[in-house]
């Protein structure tokens, strides 16, 4: 009851929420954030050191597309700039269409690669897709950087 004479009601929630407001609150207190937040944090920071690190060992493997013309079984494409593929590497011929053919390389020269078809295919332009070494998973993610 009040001066007034009037009764009030409090909850007990609120009487507490009173006491530790008037209390004083200790440095952090106030925003005090869950314990799992923190696990939490702790275990995205482990996840994303494990992956650059495996990003920076894994290697993956490239290639080169060469403009090529498939003539019967037998494909020729224009070597251009790069080292050509070694004699009996294993190769991909690629239509127009996007029809993938597999092939193995018979023959290297200056200027052209010659493989051979698997089974015969139709005339037609497309690339000849040979292997081109293998690149570290890092540099191909963040090619800035490295």
């Amino acid at each position: 009851m009040t001066d007034d004479g009037e009764v009030r009601y409090e909850t007990v929630f609120r009487e507490r929420w009173r006491d530790r407001r008037s209390g004083g609150a200790r440095p952090g207190e106030l925003i005090k954030q869950p314990g799992w937040i923190d696990a939490g944090l702790v275990a995205l920071g482990a996840l994303l050191a494990a992956g650059a690190v495996a990003a920076g060992t894994m290697t993956v493997a490239r290639s080169e597309a060469l403009p090529a013309v498939v003539q019967g079984n037998s494909v020729t494409a224009v070597l251009a700039d790069a080292a050509g593929p070694a004699p009996g590497t294993a190769a991909q011929f690629r239509d127009e269409s996007g029809a993938t053919f597999d092939a193995i390389v018979v023959d290297v020269s200056t200027t052209e690669v010659t493989a051979q078809l698997k089974r015969p295919g139709s005339a037609s332009a497309g690339k000849l897709l040979v292997p081109a070494g293998r690149q570290r998973l890092i540099s191909l993610l963040l090619p800035r950087l490295w």
